[in-house]
């Protein structure tokens, strides 16, 4: 028998959104992007694009997949909600260097507009699973220190928030265009009789 002890949650969904609904982001975030990233500069929105009318159809599928996430992991939690959510232009030459996301518990990534050649890189959170490193025939999630996935259009993944991750250098000739996203419990996580509890 075999068994996969303490791995790392990560979903990923395809088509997650009607096309319509892509193409109607990706308008707006261009432009509103349009000034910095003429000049080959990468772009972020403000931080609270969860809030706006035109990203009404994403923020409801995150609430959803979010609580799937959740509920898969059996946690008991009492509400959860979008903390910060915003958008990126990276055009050509553009990167993102290795990062965590404090103060949350969960993040996340829709991608609106890529050409696939700069995919998210996850580190594995284990520092010391790597101390020894023989060489490897073939690369899989049990023995990879690093894993990727595909920038895809209309593809959103999750993953913990303190989870390492980056983006390569944009090879393209165009403009990546992503929404990136973070979610925190509300109300009480933990039990107090056990002095292990908070209250956001």
């Amino acid at each position: 028998m075999k068994e996969l002890l303490f791995p790392t949650t990560v979903h990923y969904y395809d088509n997650v959104l009607e096309p319509e609904y892509v193409d109607s982001m990706s308008e707006f975030i261009e432009k509103q992007g349009e000034v910095k990233t003429k000049i080959n500069e990468g772009w972020q929105s403000t931080p609270d694009i969860h809030n706006h009318i035109k990203f009404k159809a994403l923020t409801e599928k995150i609430m959803i997949l979010s609580k799937n996430y959740f509920d898969e992991l059996k946690w008991q939690y009492s509400d959860y909600e979008i903390t910060d959510m915003w958008a990126t232009i990276s055009p050509p030459n553009n990167y993102h260097r290795p990062h965590t996301h404090s103060n949350n518990v969960l993040s996340g990534v829709f991608y609106i507009k890529s050409d696939e050649s700069a995919n998210i890189v996850f580190a594995d959170p284990r520092p010391q699973a790597h101390v020894l490193e023989p060489k490897i025939n073939t690369w899989q999630l049990n023995n990879a220190p690093n894993w990727s996935y595909p920038s895809t259009v209309n593809r959103l993944i999750l993953f913990p928030s303190y989870l390492t991750h980056h983006v390569p250098v944009n090879k393209s000739n165009q403009n990546r265009i992503s929404v990136a996203f973070n979610l925190m419990f509300k109300g009480k996580v933990g039990d107090s009789k056990e002095y292990q509890s908070a209250n956001f």
